[in-house]
């Protein structure tokens, strides 16, 4: 099929469009890193269009926030609405070990002060929708139901976007940097050949929701609780508005399938199984389909380059287990956001330019996954690590909160003596392809 010579029009408002046959940013996907990017960039004068191939609200899975994205959402002005939401507040995480056994929950305030102590659970379509319409309030452009069939490259360097609309006609915008901002669909990952998994990371999940489940009462009736099972599993428990809970296995994926390659018969099995939770759904029902993934964690072997930049999902994702998700797209996000600024007002859409905050980004990224490593290894646990190294417990709730963008070696080292750090991040990285997250 031909391209179209015509602009794209997008629509903003229901009475107002606008023709585009160029910008300085054009956003690949509008989730909320790349709403949040798009936001910071539009504020300082850019031309943003976000495409997103989808029409909001719709639905995605990543319901839990993270304290150190109080600061974020305060930056771009969505702290009324996020106050003024139905989302459940969070102040704190649980851990109940497999026989029961509850620890002490992981309180917020124990190291934040005052309102930046607390967080949310978020409905996801809800959310998602709140931020890209704040978005287009800032001056984005928004082109829904609008999706990439590739990147446009000029040599080595991205100069903008093909774009495939609902009814399958496609059109050219041409981009002084482009912004992959796509979640799993990984666009300039999986277009350059750069997504590959990680080994070490191997795991499945499953997840369904349930209403008329128990909570805790007070100020703990909010939390993340999380369920850990035989084998090195655990499920997640997150209450959402309108009495729903969120509920999700995350394990090895021999242990999910092992009597059955089902995965709605997996998850009903093995919430049965785990005591402590089944309690907690013994009044519930279970609403709308069981969802899951066979492999959860992969990484991109090159995050930016010569106009263009991953963000978010789009460049790695390792594991839900601290519900660090959603503020690596909202901290990588605002972080290129100043890196592209500078960009742009140098005209220097260079790889080392776009990709200055990398390094920092990575080296907090690299303490989470030592978290991660640290909670799969069986001789571990975070209550011990607390009871032997007291004078770690606030760097333990900082990571806990994602607050790991500074020195936290004296942490880590406390951590070596506990469990053996893994490899050095993509030391071991294939150029297999990660199948997709799918919905059954």
């Amino acid at each position: 099929m031909s391209v179209k010579t015509e602009p794209i029009r997008i629509m903003n408002t229901p009475s107002s469009t606008q023709a585009i046959e160029h910008c300085d940013v054009a956003v690949i996907g509008g989730g909320p890193g790349g709403a949040a990017l798009a936001t910071f960039l539009a504020r300082a004068g850019h031309r943003c269009i976000i495409f997103e191939r989808d029409k909001f609200p719709r639905y995605h899975i990543g319901e839990s926030l993270i304290p150190h994205t109080f600061g974020i959402f305060g930056r771009l002005g969505l702290l009324p609405l996020l106050r003024a939401s139905a989302f459940p507040v969070k102040h704190s995480v649980r851990f109940v070990s497999h026989n029961g056994k509850e620890s002490t929950p992981f309180y917020f305030s124990e190291t934040i002060p005052g309102d930046r102590a607390r967080t949310w659970q978020v409905e996801r379509s809800q959310f998602d929708q709140m931020m890209l319409n704040h978005a287009r309030q800032n001056g984005v452009g928004v082109c829904e139901r609008t999706g990439i069939d590739k990147v446009i490259f000029d040599g080595p360097r991205a100069v903008g976007v093909q774009t495939v609309a609902a009814d399958g006609t496609r059109a050219e915008v041409r981009a002084k940097v482009v912004v992959d901002a796509s979640g799993r669909a990984c666009v300039i990952g999986n277009q350059l050949g750069l997504r590959s998994p990680l080994p070490e990371l191997r795991k499945a999940s499953a997840w369904g929701y349930f209403q008329g489940a128990k909570r805790l009462p007070g100020i703990d009736a909010g939390e993340t609780t999380m369920f850990l099972i035989p084998g090195g599993g655990w499920f997640w428990f997150i209450p959402l508005p309108d009495d729903i809970v969120s509920v999700g296995i995350v394990a090895d994926p021999e242990y999910v399938f092992s009597e059955s390659d089902d995965m709605e018969a997996a998850f009903t099995r093995e919430t049965a199984r785990c005591a402590p939770l089944a309690d907690r759904l013994s009044a519930a029902t279970r609403i709308g389909p069981v969802r899951g993934s066979r492999h959860l964690a992969y990484l991109n072997r090159q995050t930016c380059g010569e106009g263009w930049v991953m963000i978010g999902d789009a460049r790695a994702f390792l594991d839900p287990i601290y519900s660090s998700g959603l503020y690596l797209a909202l901290g990588s996000a605002e972080l290129a956001a100043q890196c592209i600024d500078d960009s742009l007002k140098h005209n220097d859409p260079s790889a080392a330019r776009l990709g200055a905050f990398e390094p920092a980004l990575w080296k907090g990224v690299d303490v989470v996954r030592r978290l991660i490593h640290a909670f799969y290894d069986p001789n571990f646990s975070f209550p011990k690590f607390a009871e032997r190294f007291p004078e770690h417990r606030a760097a333990l709730i900082d990571c806990l909160i994602g607050d790991v963008i500074k020195d936290l070696s004296a942490f880590t080292a406390a951590l070596e003596e506990m469990t053996p750090p893994p490899p050095p991040l993509g030391s071991n990285l294939s150029a297999s392809p990660v199948p997709q997250l799918v919905a059954v």
